[in-house]
């Protein structure tokens, strides 16, 4: 080995230990990057898991408050409902107090009080109301049998009844 040789292995191998020498400070480098990168993946983390529970936490309370505001509301229903069911009179679902029955007017609609005679006046009679003048028979006859009776009963309009 001559001396040139040797003094270029020499510069060789110095530059061989820069290089590793830079090497190994890019890794402390490197490290040093990993371990700030896992630093605030940890504060992240811990981060997302109060987020998690603070909003967990607040689902629990709004579902509470939404059960207690829906209990609160079928109970004031019921009372509704119950109140109504109170009101009701007979079966034939009349509805009101006993002191509303008793100072019910006869004329009151849906009563199961007869009619009073101002209101029979009123409503139109249910029976058919027939025309006096049909005069079948002629006045002192007392039977309808005559051949002139069953002529004017044809006449009238009215049928045969045989």
């Amino acid at each position: 080995m001559t001396a040139d040789s040797f003094e270029k292995a020499k510069k060789g191998m110095r530059d061989t230990a820069k290089g590793v020498e830079d090497t190994v400070k890019g890794v402390e480098d490197t490290v040093k990057g990993v371990n700030e990168t896992a630093g605030g993946v940890n504060e992240t983390a811990e981060g997302v898991i109060e987020g998690v529970k603070d909003t967990a936490e607040r689902v629990i309370k709004g579902v509470k408050d939404t059960v207690k505001g829906a209990k609160e509301g079928v109970e004031e229903t019921a009372e509704g409902v119950k109140d109504t069911a109170e009101e009701v009179v007979d079966a034939d679902t009349h509805t009101g107090s006993d002191d509303e029955r008793k100072n019910r007017e006869y004329s009151e609609s849906g009563s199961k009080e007869p009619m009073n005679p101002e209101d029979i006046a009123e409503h139109e009679p249910t029976a058919v109301k027939r025309d006096q003048g049909t005069d079948i028979a002629d006045e002192g006859q007392t039977g309808t049998d005559s051949p002139e009776a069953r002529e004017k009963f044809k006449k009238s309009g009215m049928t045969d009844t045989k």
